[in-house]
């Protein structure tokens, strides 16, 4: 009897003690609920990012150190590495399957630490080189970057062209998100040069965060590539923001090249969305870089879908730079689809048009099918330089198509 009244207690606290532990499993494995409200004032002049009606600041943090981390893997990764499922996790890292290797590096790198650094690091070495591995490269370098940027960046430094390319970047965006000053710091002190790369990946960063802090940087950088490549960057996140944020930040640039070319990148979105708006905008414009920057990219998607109408369209424009440039756009894609149809909408040009910019593309076109018909449409351009440069073209084709080399 007092053996039988045990075993039933020892039964009913196993199960109070399972559905114990179960539920503080269950409450262990809910994750942390990190809200961050970042909103964006379309209405302030300076752009400010807001937080709550607060603008957002980043505060500058030391570089952490890969081996003083107290992060953890997440219990899921931490169970499969210690079980006797690591092996299975391994050929998942390392599988010729992209979706399932994929899956797998972004499971490892979800809550990174040196420990899953270090397994992502030795999957990543081992697959075949090339661009087959990129997608792990930018994982890999992002999530290092996270936890000690200056080791990342000096292994990223010993790969190769592309891979260092995108790994740096990958490191430069990931570190301006949580230290933005000390990224731009590290890239000042570690480039040489006209043109300083690193800044592309942290204005890609920054930009999450701190859109006008990102903004002011890309304008303080050098004319060229890099700083193309940026304002292109910041133009996408304004533009995913919606169409009056874009036009925002576009009149708010300095007046010049940068927002010239933002316009233009509005004229092309606008165009591809709704033609005929992109085409009334344009209309309503007075004679500006802004206008000529919209009319050179409306009027290549225009005369893309529909040349005709685009000539059509260029054709009853006010003279004007913007109309030159119209011109220019719609001849250069016409004419590779129809020189003949071009060179009538040439003609029907008032005699007080210059047209020099339609007759040199239709000449550049017409050269190697018809050197002789391009020859006779070079000898009516009206600049003396351009004619003769042109008809110097034209009339070496004609030469080589007559006297072929070794005959």
């Amino acid at each position: 009897m007092y053996k039988l009244i045990g075993i039933t207690f020892w039964l009913i606290t196993l199960v109070a003690a399972y559905w114990y532990g179960g539920e503080n499993v269950q409450r262990a494995d809910l994750p942390n609920e990190l809200v961050t409200a970042t909103g964006f004032d379309v209405d302030s002049h300076d752009f400010k990012p807001t937080s709550g009606g607060k603008p957002l600041s980043i505060n500058p943090k030391k570089s952490l150190n890969i081996t003083g981390l107290a992060a953890k893997p997440s219990p899921s990764i931490a169970q499969e590495i210690e079980s006797g499922n690591r092996i299975n996790f391994d050929e998942r890292l390392s599988s010729s399957h992209p979706i399932q290797r994929l899956q797998a590096f972004a499971k490892l790198l979800d809550s990174p630490d040196s420990q899953s650094i270090e397994l992502a690091l030795q999957a990543y070495e081992s697959l075949p080189g090339g661009p087959g591995r990129f997608s792990e490269l930018k994982m890999l370098a992002f999530a290092w970057a996270q936890v000690d940027p200056l080791s990342a960046m000096d292994w990223a430094k010993k790969q190769q062209h592309w891979d260092e390319h995108i790994a740096s970047s990958s490191i430069m965006d990931s570190w301006a998100r949580q230290d933005a000053d000390g990224a731009i710091a590290w890239a000042k002190e570690n480039f040489e040069g006209k043109e300083n790369h690193y800044f592309i990946g942290i204005i890609n960063g920054l930009s999450e965060s701190n859109l006008p802090k990102a903004t002011d940087l890309m304008t303080e950088l050098p004319y060229g590539r890099v700083r193309g490549r940026s304002a292109h960057i910041l133009f996408e996140k304004v533009w995913n923001k919606g169409e009056e944020v874009a036009i925002h930040w576009a009149e708010h640039l300095p007046e010049g090249s940068l927002q010239n070319f933002a316009y233009g990148e509005l004229g092309e979105k606008v165009a591809r969305s709704n033609m005929s708006r992109a085409v009334n905008w344009v209309d309503s414009m007075d004679e500006s870089p802004i206008k000529v920057a919209v009319t050179e990219d409306v009027a290549r998607e225009l005369a893309r879908k529909d040349p005709q109408s685009a000539g059509n369209w260029i054709l009853q424009m006010p003279e004007g730079e913007a109309k030159q440039t119209g011109i220019k756009e719609v001849s250069k894609i016409w004419s590779k689809k129809d020189p003949a149809s071009t060179a009538s909408w040439i003609n029907q040009f008032p005699k007080d048009t210059n047209v020099d910019v339609a007759i040199e593309q239709l000449v550049r076109q017409m050269t190697s099918t018809d050197p002789s018909g391009a020859l006779s449409w070079a000898e009516t351009i009206s600049d003396p330089e351009k004619r003769k440069i042109m008809i110097a073209e034209a009339e070496k084709v004609i030469k080589a198509e007559k006297f072929p080399t070794g005959k």
